[in-house]
């Protein structure tokens, strides 16, 4: 009852998300190195603290030239470029948002990003790719060895949530918050892992990436596991685990230990939520695929028993003439 309710008071203090109002100053940057600071010091976060970072505008717009490129060429559907304008801006909120610039002061924050950027922004992209890329891609010497590796159930499982649980161990993730180009790597690698693992989900070709409809339940499933082992162990952690946390500037009025604790359950509930979604998707085209195959062997049996009459031997009274 100690460690429930151990994890309820942070959910309850981080009802301060809807307390982000305009203040006299926004956040401040995070300092880095090994310069400690104070915990009474406090920050406000506002909905404007917007970060325009030059290098992560530059990359987005990249992407964006570079997927027009490939749409108008292969013919993206409607509703693949649709998908792709989904995760860009699923990718603009969660890189150059308040969400962003809060990362740097609370571990939660910075959970609801990571879910961002491995499970929401992966998706829609890899739904985006048109399947005459793909096969472009596959015919590719080069880059067709790769693929075929890579895209494959056990690699991109193994892929996803080994980046996943090697960005959270504490050293790795301190270095994270005290190098950019570290932070940047990771959700590089976060994107890049999401959409090899979300790929193999949602492609149309399951022999392409020889998994059926079944083998692709089975791997969100797994995946949402890790997932949920990795905040549940967060959420009921003893101590506070990433050191950059207990240094930075109070927000919300969360301690470290709180605020990682409120992150573990982010981690633990929204991912939830998230794997939810697929998970109902697959299962739904697994029973209507078994209702229709079961329908279609009906319909065989049907015609088999009701098919043209075997001829009478004419050799023998037939039943209708025989007569005692």
């Amino acid at each position: 009852m100690r460690d429930i309710s151990r994890v309820l008071r942070p959910v309850l203090a981080g009802a301060g998300l809807l307390s982000i109002v305009p203040a006299a100053s926004g956040a401040q940057p995070l300092v880095t190195g090994t310069s400690a600071l104070s915990p009474a010091v406090s920050v406000v976060l506002r909905w404007t603290d917007w970060d325009w970072d030059p290098t992560i505008i530059a990359g987005l717009g990249l992407t964006i030239a570079g997927y027009l490129s490939v749409a108008h060429r292969f013919r993206a559907r409607p509703r693949q470029v649709l998908a792709f304008w989904c995760g860009m801006a699923v990718l603009i909120v969660a890189l150059l948002s308040p969400l962003h610039v809060g990362s740097a002061y609370l571990f939660t924050i910075h959970m609801v990003q990571h879910m961002l950027l491995l499970l929401v922004a992966p998706a829609l992209l890899a739904m985006a790719i048109p399947p005459a890329f793909l096969g472009r891609l596959y015919r590719q010497p080069a880059v067709a060895p790769v693929l075929h590796f890579l895209w494959s159930p056990v690699a991109s499982l193994i892929l996803f949530n080994g980046v996943l649980l090697i960005w959270h161990l504490p050293a790795m993730y301190d270095l994270t918050l005290r190098y950019g180009w570290v932070h940047a790597l990771e959700h590089v690698s976060f994107v890049c892992a999401g959409m090899v693992f979300w790929g193999v989900i949602v492609s149309p070709a399951p022999k392409l990436v020889r998994a059926s409809y079944g083998v692709r339940l089975a791997l969100v499933m797994a995946a949402d596991i890790v997932n949920f082992l990795l905040g549940f162990g967060l959420a009921f952690a003893g101590r506070a685990l990433y050191l950059p946390y207990v240094r930075a500037p109070r927000l919300w009025g969360l301690t470290p230990l709180d605020d990682l604790h409120l992150g573990g359950a982010v981690m633990w509930t929204m991912g939830q939520m998230m794997y939810a979604v697929p998970m109902l998707i697959l299962l739904n085209v697994l029973l209507r695929r078994e209702g229709a195959g079961g329908a279609q062997a009906g319909a065989v049996i049907d015609a088999a028993g009701h098919g043209p009459e075997a001829p009478v031997n004419s050799s023998g009274p037939s039943v209708s003439s025989a007569r005692p």
